[in-house]
């Protein structure tokens, strides 16, 4: 259809499509006969009245858009390649997920940067309206392991997410708990390093290791201290097989990491309960208190000194730590 409508005419859809009343398509049925709806589009995100009856979970609206209008397009993509059901999915609307996925939406679309609609789904948790719509993908043929450029699968994104029921889920769909990033973060990296405890303990009674290390050498106690994750942490260091002592890449060990984010409390525990050496080194003689100073985390750096750190000790470039304040 040969598109005729005003760009005040436009303007005045996009702008009452959102009060979800049908008397707005019926206005456009009435002012711009010949055209057909995926014309009308915010021209700075692209985005049809289709994508936004999708996202704000408008159902009579979707319904009659896809059932009034030839061809149908249900898939049309707004400028980041996003199809109406990447926006019902990411916004939990699972009612609108159903319609159209019975207009047979493309189920494993991919918008930019290779994300499905199962994908966006597992962005938000904690309702039951985000649960449903993962369920509703996942029943109807979602591809539950798909990975994108990074590597990321919806078990990473749940697992930073912290929603265990959506995790139960997609594993009863037959999700891979072992999938790997492509900088070799695991599920249970992710989960440490976003605090979700109930995350963590179900991946490791599922047998994911818990001192495997990505490709900075960081383990998920590493992870943990980096986003000083309390509760994950000593969950961690409470479990006898836990490598407490293990250093990644660059040579830092759970204090060094703690020191560098300016954790007090993590600095406190490591040294006064794992006994730790204040002023244990890297092999270019860092020490704690080195990268304390560093990141300009001036309480924990006077911690660690009332703590024994010792502020005469040089590194390799022969700097003091209070030079790098």
């Amino acid at each position: 259809m040969k598109t005729n409508a005003s760009k005040e005419q436009k303007t005045k859809i996009l702008r009452e499509i959102h009060s979800g009343s049908l008397e707005t398509l019926t206005y456009m049925k009435e002012t711009s006969p010949n055209v057909h709806w995926s014309e009308i589009r915010y021209e700075k995100t692209g985005d049809t009245i289709l994508h936004v009856a999708a996202r704000l979970g408008l159902v009579e609206i979707v319904k009659t858009l896809l059932k009034d209008y030839t061809p149908k397009k249900t898939d049309c993509k707004n400028n980041d390649d996003k199809t109406p059901l990447h926006e019902a999915a990411q916004f939990s609307k699972y009612c609108v997920c159903e319609v159209l996925l019975e207009n047979n939406a493309n189920i494993n679309a991919l918008k930019r940067a290779d994300w499905t609609p199962l994908m966006l789904a597992c962005t938000k948790a904690g309702s039951e309206d985000s649960y449903k719509t993962v369920e509703v993908l996942l029943s109807r043929g979602a591809l539950v392991n798909y990975e994108n450029k990074d590597g990321w699968t919806a078990l990473h994104l749940i697992s930073r997410e912290g929603d265990e029921s959506i995790l139960k889920c997609l594993i009863k769909y037959g999700l891979d708990v072992q999938k790997v990033t492509k900088n070799g973060r695991t599920a249970l990296h992710i989960a440490c390093l976003h605090n979700h405890l109930n995350i963590v303990i179900t991946l490791l009674d599922l047998g994911l290791d818990v001192n495997c290390k990505d490709k900075c050498g960081n383990t998920p106690l590493h992870e943990a201290v980096l986003g000083n994750s309390l509760p994950v942490f000593h969950y961690l260091v409470g479990r006898s097989d836990v490598n407490v002592l293990e250093r990644n890449n660059s040579d830092f060990t759970i204090l060094h990491l703690a020191a560098s984010v300016g954790s007090e409390d993590l600095i406190k525990y490591i040294i006064k309960r794992l006994n730790f050496n204040a002023n244990i080194t890297t092999k270019i003689q860092l020490t704690p208190l080195h990268c304390a100073a560093k990141s300009k985390k001036i309480r924990a750096f006077e911690l660690l000194v009332e703590l024994g750190a010792n502020e005469s000790i040089r590194d390799k470039f022969e700097r003091l730590a209070k030079e790098y304040l």
